[in-house]
């Protein structure tokens, strides 16, 4: 191992060509993986809005809000549970809002009862802005909104980060929801004590899993937790399956320009190793050298890949949705440096079948 670190250190530019390709590599990955997952946070804000919780849908409607219609009785059902310490409506509808001054732009119009870690309480007679509405229109607190084709006016009482889905939301309390839907878009209004989804606010401690098991028993209830509902979202499912089978054959290539590359190397190198092996150095000695050098390059190039995507992506467009989690960062190392690792040992092959006496002649 040592004399193959020696030997990255002594000529760095021998491995140039295989560093370059990879941190062209990791610039891509870097760049898919932020498409990906600023695509999925920009469509899931509401659902992530109630980590903690569990959000009930009609069984058929495959959990999707639009979809559902959950009644007064099924709500008392569901309170009844152990485990469940308060229920409350959510309910939505695609709508416009401007400032009094502003551009008209396309919302969704939510309506809800409890509060979260995200959401403060419903206010009595105001809204809760996203703060991509409050960005586009230069809305803050105290403002008034113009909601919906009747032109409701709402009063701005906070301003709450990262809760858009697709557009900006809007959020109101549910018997302010009615009000607006009924003037606005009466058809679109479901009957009276019928909602289109329940949250849940468990007891302190309570295992999510279990009480989404609970609850889901009860005929006619599908409940989920917030990933389990982001999970169902067909635009999502169809965001996550695009890119993940790019990033996936993206892997692909980076393993194949490592195995190439090494497999080169390895063939110049044989008298070398032969002369390693007749002094006594084993295979297992020579192969963990290779995969040290590849693990190197791929670290330097990792280094290089990241801090070129992050002057990139700064100079996007601002409204492209791109996201650097650093989870995703995380993944990105992991796998290329294991797909370094995977590509160096195909290399194997031809150290072992090296024979000193016929190598050196």
């Amino acid at each position: 191992m040592m004399i193959g670190i020696k030997e990255l250190l002594r000529q760095p530019g021998r491995f140039a060509s295989v560093g370059v390709a990879l941190t062209v590599l990791v610039v891509l990955l870097t760049v898919l993986g932020g498409f990906l997952d600023g695509l999925e946070l920009n469509q899931t804000g509401p659902y992530r809005a109630h980590e903690g919780r569990l959000l009930v849908f009609s069984e058929q409607s495959e959990n999707l809000i639009q979809r559902s219609e959950l009644n007064k009785a099924q709500a008392t059902q569901l309170a009844e549970v152990d485990g469940v310490a308060a229920v409350g409506a959510l309910n939505q509808i695609a709508s416009t809002a401007s400032a009094s001054d502003g551009e008209i732009l396309d919302i969704v119009l939510f309506g809800y009862d409890l509060a979260t870690d995200v959401l403060p309480p419903p206010p009595s007679d105001g809204a809760v802005a996203d703060d991509a509405m409050a960005e586009s229109n230069d809305v803050a607190a105290g403002d008034t909104l113009i909601v919906g084709a009747n032109s409701e006016p709402v009063i701005v009482a906070s301003v709450v980060g990262d809760l858009s889905q697709g557009s900006p939301t809007v959020w109101v309390s549910t018997n302010r929801w009615r009000e607006i839907v009924e003037v606005s878009n009466p058809a679109a209004l479901p009957p009276e004590d019928v909602n289109q989804a329940l949250v849940i606010e468990p007891v302190p401690d309570a295992d999510l899993d279990l009480l989404a098991a609970d609850l889901s028993s009860i005929d006619g209830i599908s409940a989920v937790t917030a990933s389990g509902a982001i999970d169902s979202l067909p635009v999502v499912q169809q965001q996550s399956t695009t890119f993940e089978g790019i990033i996936g054959l993206t892997y692909v290539v980076t393993l194949l320009v490592v195995a190439l590359f090494f497999a080169l190397i390895t063939l110049e190198r044989i008298g070398l190793y032969a002369v390693l092996k007749a002094v006594g150095a084993g295979t297992k000695d020579l192969m963990a050298g290779i995969s040290a050098q590849a693990v190197c390059v791929s670290a330097v190039a990792l280094i290089l890949g990241f801090g070129i995507s992050l002057i990139f992506i700064n100079v996007l467009p601002a409204d492209l949705p791109v996201r650097l989690v650093p989870s995703r960062l995380g993944q990105i190392a992991v796998g290329v440096v294991f797909t370094s690792i995977i590509g160096s040992l195909f290399s194997l092959r031809r150290v072992l079948r090296i024979d000193p006496a016929e190598a050196i002649g």
